[in-house]
C-alpha cells in the first residue's frame, strides 16, 4: 500500500528539491564553472591561456544582451515594429526606393548614403526604420533620429544636469556605423542647428559611414542651407544615391 503524503511531507520534498537545485547551480557549467568564458584550444587540444572566448553556456545570453543594447541605442520610435522590408509595398513607383534601401541595408553594392525625398506618407520612414532593423539583425549598431528631436538632444547638453557633454553627443552621431536623419528640413532653421547638422554630415562623409536621410523638401531649398553646402554633401560622392518618390500617399493607395 502506498503511504499517504501529508502537506508537511510535500513541503519537505519541495525544500529538498530546492536544495538540490542550488547545489547543481553551485557546481556551475563544467566548462567554465559559471565564469562565462573559457580558454580556446589549439589544434593539438591544449588550452590557449593567452586569450578567452565566451563559453557555450553564455553565448546565447551575450547575444540577447547585445541585441537588447543595440535596440535601445538605436532608439526606434514606438509603434514601428511592423516597419520591415517584408511589410513594405514595393511595387510600382516605390520599387526604386525599396531596391536602393535594401542594397544599403544589406551592405551590398555601391550605396552607402541614401536620400529619400517626396511628400508625406510615402513610406520613407518605413524604409529608414527597415534599414535600421536589418543592420541590428546582423549585430551592427545603428541610430534612428527624428531631426528636430536630435537637435533637442544636443541642446539638452547645455543643461547643468546633463550626464553627457555636447561633444560626447556629437561624437556618437558622427561615429555610429549607420545614422538615420528622418525628416530633414522639419527642424527650426537656425545657424546653430545648421552648423551641428553640417558637422555630423561632414564628419560621416570623411569617414565614409552609412547615412540615410528622409525629407519632404527639395535639397536645393533645405531650410538654412542657403549655400547648398549640406545638399552638396548628400549628393557629391559616388556612393550617394537620391530617390525622389512620386506616388500617391499610402492611405490613398489603400483605398
Amino acid at each position: 500500500m502506498l503511504a499517504r503524503l501529508t502537506p508537511a511531507d510535500l513541503d519537505r520534498a519541495s525544500e529538498n528539491l530546492s536544495s538540490s537545485d542550488e547545489m547543481e547551480e553551485t557546481r556551475g557549467c563544467p566548462k567554465c564553472n559559471w565564469g562565462s568564458v573559457v580558454h580556446p584550444l589549439f589544434s593539438n587540444g591544449k588550452p590557449d591561456y593567452s586569450r578567452t572566448v565566451p563559453c557555450v553556456c553564455s553565448r546565447e545570453r551575450f547575444a540577447r544582451e547585445r541585441d537588447a543594447f543595440l535596440m535601445k541605442s538605436c532608439a526606434l520610435p514606438e509603434g514601428t515594429d511592423g516597419m520591415t522590408f517584408e511589410k513594405f509595398d514595393h511595387h510600382g513607383p516605390l520599387k526604386t526606393a525599396y531596391d536602393a534601401s535594401l542594397q544599403l541595408a544589406d551592405e551590398k553594392g555601391m550605396v552607402k548614403w541614401l536620400t529619400l525625398a517626396g511628400h508625406a506618407d510615402l513610406g520613407k520612414t518605413h524604409l529608414a526604420v527597415a534599414i535600421c532593423r536589418r543592420w541590428l539583425s546582423r549585430g551592427r549598431p545603428a541610430r534612428y533620429s527624428f531631426v528636430p528631436q536630435l537637435l533637442d538632444e544636443l541642446r539638452s547638453t547645455y543643461d547643468a544636469s546633463s550626464k553627457e557633454s555636447l561633444d560626447e553627443k556629437l561624437e556618437f552621431y558622427c561615429n555610429v556605423p549607420l545614422l538615420v536623419l528622418d525628416d530633414l528640413g522639419a527642424e527650426k532653421p537656425t545657424a546653430w542647428a545648421f552648423e551641428k547638422l553640417l558637422t555630423i554630415v561632414n564628419r560621416r562623409m570623411m569617414a565614409r559611414l552609412a547615412l540615410v536621410v528622409t525629407t519632404n523638401k527639395a535639397l536645393d531649398v533645405l531650410p538654412g542651407d542657403d549655400e547648398h553646402r549640406l545638399a552638396s554633401r548628400l549628393q557629391r560622392e559616388n556612393y550617394c544615391k537620391m530617390v525622389v518618390i512620386e506616388a500617391p500617399e499610402y492611405r490613398l493607395r489603400k483605398r
